[in-house]
This record gives C-alpha cells, sequence and structure tokens, in this order.
C-alpha cells in the first residue's frame, strides 16, 4: 500500500503534514463564499476549485495517490487561470489565493509523498468525470470545464463541440502527462515510498 512515510523523528510531523489540508480547505471555502455571493455556486466545479477540496482530502487521509493526482490538476490549472485573467482583466485576492496558494501547498505536499508516474491518467479521468458531470448539472452559459461549447478564444477555429472535446483532451492529457513528468523530475519517489 502507497502510504506517506513519517519520520521517526517525531510524531507532530505527521500531524503538521496533514493539517497542511486545513489551507486548500480554505481556499476551497473562500471561493464557494465568493461564488455563492455572485449567485453562482456551480462555478465551485472547476477543476481547479474541485483540485483544492481533493488536495485536502488527500492531505487529511495522508494518501499520496489523492495528493499526487490534485498537484497535477492544480498546476495544470495555473495556465489557463493566467490566460483567463488577463483576457477578462478579473483578478481577485481569492482567486489568486486558491490558485496559487493551492498550487504551493501542493508542490510541498508532494515533495514529502514524492511523485510517480501515471498519476497523469488518474488526474485525465478525473478531470473527464468531472466534465461530464458540469454537462448536466451546470448552467450552458457559464461553460464550466468547457462542458458545454468549445471554449470562446477557440470559437473561430473548431465549429464542432466534439471534435474540440477530442482535441481538447487528448491535449490535456499530453499536458497532464507532461507535468507528471516534470514532477517526477524534480520530486522522484525513494526507495520507501
Amino acid at each position: 500500500m502507497d502510504t506517506v512515510v513519517v519520520d521517526s523523528k517525531a510524531d507532530w510531523q505527521s500531524l503538521w503534514f496533514r493539517s497542511l489540508g486545513w489551507l486548500p480547505l480554505i481556499f476551497f471555502i473562500a471561493r464557494l463564499v465568493a461564488y455563492v455571493q455572485l449567485d453562482q455556486p456551480s462555478q465551485m466545479l472547476w477543476m481547479c476549485h474541485l483540485a483544492n477540496l481533493v488536495l485536502a482530502a488527500g492531505l487529511f487521509l495522508a494518501n499520496p495517490l489523492i495528493i499526487r493526482t490534485a498537484v497535477v490538476l492544480l498546476v495544470f490549472g495555473i495556465p489557463p487561470w493566467a490566460i483567463d485573467m488577463l483576457l477578462t482583466g478579473l483578478i481577485t485576492p481569492v482567486s489568486i489565493a486558491s490558485h496559487l496558494g493551492g498550487m504551493i501547498v501542493g508542490l510541498l505536499a508532494i515533495a514529502k509523498v514524492r511523485a510517480k508516474s501515471w498519476t497523469w491518467l488518474m488526474a485525465l479521468a478525473s478531470f473527464v468525470f468531472v466534465q461530464i458531470i458540469c454537462r448536466f448539472v451546470t448552467p450552458p452559459a457559464l461553460n464550466v470545464n468547457t462542458a458545454h461549447r468549445v471554449y470562446d478564444i477557440w470559437k473561430d477555429t473548431v465549429s464542432s463541440y466534439w471534435q474540440y472535446w477530442l482535441i481538447s483532451t487528448l491535449v490535456i492529457g499530453v499536458s497532464l502527462w507532461a507535468i507528471d513528468w516534470v514532477l517526477g523530475k524534480l520530486f522522484p519517489p525513494t526507495a520507501q515510498r
């Protein structure tokens, strides 16, 4: 079984590691409150927000697979979020804390649990699963996780949603693989993990 190796120096390290889960949980709740105030709670189903919740669960449970999956998704979410901020001009402290804060906590966590190959597959499966859910439970106007239509910046390039979905899923898969590969180089598994 893949578990977090706790240093034998002190039990507080295990408690400290697990307590890191409060940060992404707080980031998630802060985003939820902001979206509820805007009367758009379904925006919480964006994968980058859910990745904070998944990271919190992984840390509380000290489950390396859940942590690794969340980290890959959090890192993946940074470029689209940054592009969206540039295009919309909508920059909020809560958004910055949620995206950058979640990624920083994730990188601290993966430094402890170490990366492992093939995590990208779990991240891709999670993304597609959430995208399917979004197709049924989110308003089409919000296009959460591009579950309803071609993302606006690509609408003049690709007209068919299903063609867009296949291409974007392939690009997402390759991107997640690349993130997983880089994390594996930065945080290679050790003999104990």
